[in-house]
């Protein structure tokens, strides 16, 4: 990966967290890092900036572990801004 700006990278977490194809519409970071092609840690610095700004928000998602069960994590979705009534 070449270098990106952080609010390019910024907005490669936005995206990834608006066009996510699960059907809770949430990533873990895990899954971010993945889709992102860079570190959790990386995630995680960036998804408290979006945090912080109100663009991110923690959720608790259902997931199927390896062994078949179905566990409560933590994950990450965006918050949905809305529309204006003019």
């Amino acid at each position: 990966m070449g270098q990106i700006t952080e609010s390019e990278l910024l907005q490669q977490v936005r995206d990834a967290l608006d066009f996510t194809e699960t059907e809770d519409g949430a990533m873990s970071v895990l899954e971010l890092a993945e889709s992102l092609d860079i570190s959790p840690h990386a995630v995680r610095t960036r998804l408290r900036t979006l945090i912080a700004s109100g663009s991110v928000e923690l959720v608790r998602v259902r997931r199927t572990s390896l062994h078949g069960v179905v566990q409560r994590r933590v994950a990450y979705q965006a918050v949905k801004k809305p529309k204006d009534e003019s």
